[in-house]
């Protein structure tokens, strides 16, 4: 088997137009959207609040970019993402800026929570059907966004997918997470992905994270190999995401650092991210969303779930206003 191929570009100094031309290029996109096929492409969309947007939601420059090739091989493009637990792909869209680069290629915008949903006849998800334009695509790409994440260590290629389950409370397959995380790939077969990296978010994410501006934008055909050279160049361990390690053993893809070959000048990009932490209101979440039950109650149910919200936030206020004063006490 031969090695895959990792393309990485900074865009300190560049166009992102540009940078996103020269990977595509470079993994051969021509050959692998051919002429006139149905292209869907899968954005990350995290958050519709605009604060957040920039760190949680792939970049509108990325998408222009994206599109602007694709329509140079079909006119038969769909850009789409499914709701949230409490929001709406449509206004999603809107916070990020999507629908006038959409209209300007041609490309329509679709949410896959509300297109006909058609099952796959995998039994790990059964009872939970796909897009039925998701699954009638010739070619699928994925735009995701670098970030590390409080349940999965790290957030992009292979993770992105887990929004293309069109329910809302997609969270009740947290259980079997890692494992349906690989079936999505080992379904959709993403032909191209293009990893936004230019505000990417550290600590913890995917939403709540702290924004880091990388200037980065990564590619490759293979989504395991593209997931751990972006884990390495931000300092992380791929071998401690579980779904990454499960989806090349799955044959996704190359996870091993000798059966990668990177183009691009990693060394000087290398750089070190604050992981996630997994502290005790995480911990809790973890242990609630292995019980369906409870996640109905707690996670899904609005009248439980601020509460609890709010009282996480308290707790880490709380436990960062004594871990300051320690920190004073050690150094006076």
């Amino acid at each position: 088997m031969s090695n895959s191929k990792v393309v990485i570009r900074s865009v300190k100094t560049a166009a992102v137009d540009s940078v996103v031309r020269e990977i595509m290029e470079a993994n051969d996109y021509r050959s692998r959207i051919p002429e006139g096929s149905r292209v869907v492409i899968k954005v990350n969309l995290s958050t519709p609040f605009p604060e957040n947007a920039a760190s949680s939601n792939t970049s509108p420059e990325i998408l222009d970019a994206v599109l602007g090739m694709v329509r140079e091989r079909t006119d038969h493009i769909f850009v789409g993402e499914s709701d949230g637990m409490r929001y709406d792909t449509e206004t999603a869209f809107e916070v990020s800026g999507y629908y006038p680069i959409i209209e300007k290629h041609g490309a329509k915008a679709i949410n896959f929570s509300k297109d006909e949903w058609v099952e796959t006849g995998e039994s790990l998800i059964k009872g939970w059907g796909l897009s039925k334009t998701l699954l009638e695509a010739d070619v699928f790409i994925t735009l995701p966004v670098l970030k590390t994440h409080a349940t999965t260590v790290f957030t992009g290629s292979l993770k992105n997918q887990f929004g293309c389950y069109p329910q809302h409370n997609r969270i009740l397959l947290h259980p079997k997470l890692d494992r349906v995380l690989v079936l999505i790939n080992q379904l959709l077969k993403p032909k191209i992905v293009i990893m936004d990296g230019i505000i990417a978010m550290e600590g913890r994410g995917p939403i709540n994270g702290k924004p880091r501006r990388f200037d980065v934008v990564l590619g490759s055909t293979d989504p395991v190999a593209l997931d751990a050279t972006a884990m390495r160049l931000v300092g992380l361990d791929p071998y401690t995401s579980g779904h990454i390690v499960l989806a090349s053993q799955g044959g996704v893809g190359q996870i091993a650092q000798e059966r990668i070959d990177v183009d691009g000048d990693f060394e000087a990009l290398r750089t070190t991210f604050e992981p996630a932490e997994k502290d005790l209101p995480i911990k809790a979440l973890a242990v609630i969303s292995r019980s369906r039950f409870l996640t109905e109650k707690l996670i899904l149910n609005p009248e439980s779930f601020y509460p609890l919200r709010s009282a996480a936030m308290r707790f880490r206020d709380v436990r960062d206003f004594c871990l300051g004063l320690v920190g004073a006490k050690r150094d006076s």
